[in-house]
């Protein structure tokens, strides 16, 4: 503390800031008040000058430490902390380490040693620098707060009341000149107010409360306050009755680089964090933006968007989504971020948002010895073992054309067969024994479709596939969720109203492969071809 006390007085403070910037006072105050003068950064029990000269001519002269130390008459110790010195000056001035051992004739062991103690000395120094730097931004905060909160003269509350109530006439409706006589004051004063704010009248702004479930600003400083005095976060939790998570996201949070927490400087981000409206990720980050548009060109939907860049990019926070942003962006008038032209990239293609409509209901054909729904084994619904399929057409202009497809509920594999001339119960059912011949038994075990007249002929099919039918129930298309689900991810790529037949195989094929190599919420962003292909070697494996 000594040597602190002198260093500061070297600095050009006075003994009474010396003494504040310590902490402290002691009674050995004026011993180390009347060394100031001499101080020369020579510790007070070394020998004289002329004895250090002394050993540094007989050490330059060849000989060792203890040869020189005898020489000028002090002790190895003496002689070690003027070589210990004379080192750090010499590193000090940028003079390499290979350079100072050569100099000081000094072992390699001796030479590092040294090092490494410096380099402690200056790491100490360092810290202590950035403690007081630390402590000095305490206090000039603790400062600030007691001017804020400072009384105010009479004179000045007078003014501050009376323009309080004459903004508060002024936005009732009555002149200045009104204002001013309800208020016993000359126009000419109500006059400047009005020029002073530019002759608009300010919104009233409530005073604001401070609500209990953020953080103000003096409990921040309580924090630094205490976590200065070297408490946990618990015990500064259980001073400021409040939660430990609070007290660890707020360091979190609002420590810098240096893992100082900084009060005032952590409340102004606070504020700032809060505040809206928010510029809009989207807008924000062009990174996201570019790969959002890339996927929405490849008719993926946003949700598949999203989950597939959380685990892509699992590291990566600024490559995080809702689902509902990229909606927004595209489908309200306000939505910003993305063109609107992308928006015809959804699976409806609509440009604004519609509410849904009820779906009509008739009587229509009925098909002869069904098994309902309620009839199917209880394990369809766990989607626990592969096979088991649910099944739909996707129709064409004119009702001519059309589209088989199937899809499995486990792996959401989805199968798409093109009908370009008609669709019959015969063509339906061709297709699918064409489908499911390609397939291991262990992946046919049932097919779910709706009470369309296609399936007039559903107990040849199960005669043909060994595959039983089971049909949903009408106007139920939720019994059979896969299926709509894969029927609208294809509706992006054949849209109603337009010829089906005018497809080639190929391009089906390509379109049936591109939605099997999507990614799916449902099982982890995985996508459908390599779930099936799973389960596909597995079975093969087990008829082996």
């Amino acid at each position: 503390m000594r040597e602190s006390y002198l260093g500061f007085r070297r600095d050009g403070l006075s003994p009474a800031e010396a003494t504040e910037t310590l902490g402290f006072t002691t009674s050995r105050l004026p011993a180390w008040e009347a060394a100031v003068g001499a101080a020369s950064g020579r510790h007070h029990l070394q020998v004289s000058v002329e004895a250090e000269a002394t050993f540094w001519e007989a050490f330059v002269a060849g000989k060792n430490l203890a040869q020189s130390a005898l020489a000028a008459g002090v002790g190895r110790s003496t002689a070690y902390r003027w070589l210990q010195a004379r080192f750090d000056r010499l590193r000090g001035q940028k003079v390499t380490l290979k350079r100072c051992q050569a100099l000081l004739r000094l072992s390699d062991q001796r030479c590092h040693g040294l090092e490494h103690e410096r380099l402690i000395r200056l790491a100490t120094k360092r810290n202590a620098a950035a403690a007081a730097q630390h402590a000095a931004v305490l206090s000039s905060g603790h400062y600030a707060d007691q001017v804020l909160t400072s009384t105010v003269s009479e004179a000045k509350q007078r003014r501050a009341d009376r323009n309080t109530k004459y903004w508060q006439h002024m936005r009732e409706g009555k002149s200045n000149a009104e204002a001013c006589r309800l208020l016993g004051m000359h126009r000419r004063t109500g006059t400047m107010l009005r020029q002073a704010n530019n002759y608009r009248i300010p919104s009233h702004k409530p005073e604001k409360v401070a609500a209990g479930r953020y953080l103000e600003t003096r409990e921040r400083l309580q924090i630094a306050d205490l976590l200065d005095l070297g408490h946990s976060m618990r015990a500064v939790a259980r001073e400021l009755g409040r939660h430990p998570s609070t007290i660890k996201r707020e360091l979190d949070r609002h420590r810098d680089l240096e893992g100082r927490y900084l009060p005032h400087t952590a409340d102004h981000d606070a504020r700032a964090q809060r505040a809206r409206p928010k510029a809009y990720k989207l807008v924000a980050n062009s990174r996201l933006r570019r790969l959002v548009q890339r996927k929405l060109n490849r008719c993926w939907s946003p949700d598949e968007i999203c989950g597939w860049m959380k685990k892509t990019y699992p590291d990566d926070c600024s490559l995080r989504l809702c689902p509902e942003t990229i909606y927004r962006s595209l489908l309200l008038r306000e939505g910003q971020g993305l063109n609107k032209r992308y928006a015809t990239k959804l699976r409806t293609g609509r440009r604004i948002r519609k509410t849904r409509w009820r779906n009509r209901t008739g009587q229509g054909s009925r098909i002869r010895n069904m098994t309902m729904i309620d009839q199917r084994p209880a394990e369809v619904e766990t989607r626990l073992e592969a096979g088991h399929w649910e099944g739909d057409l996707v129709i064409g202009v004119g009702s001519v054309s059309a589209m088989v497809t199937l899809r499995e509920r486990k792996t959401q594999y989805g199968i798409v067969v093109n009908l370009p001339h008609d669709h019959t119960a015969a063509s339906v059912n061709a297709a699918i024994i064409g489908a499911f011949t390609k397939l291991p038994p262990a992946l046919k075990r049932t097919l779910t479709w709706d009470q369309g007249v296609e399936m007039a002929s559903h107990e040849d099919l199960t005669e043909e596939t060994g595959v039983p039918v089971y049909f949903a129930e009408r106007s139920s298309p939720w019994q059979r969720g896969a299926n709509e689900n894969f029927n609208g991810l294809l509706r992006q790529y054949f849209p109603k109203g337009t010829n089906l037949a005018v497809h080639s195989t190929q391009h089906v094929s390509n379109v049936m492969r591109a939605l099997n190599t999507r990614p799916r919420k449902t099982m982890g962003y995985d996508t459908p071809a390599a779930r099936f292909r799973a389960e596909r070697g597995a079975s093969i494996t087990t008829m082996r």
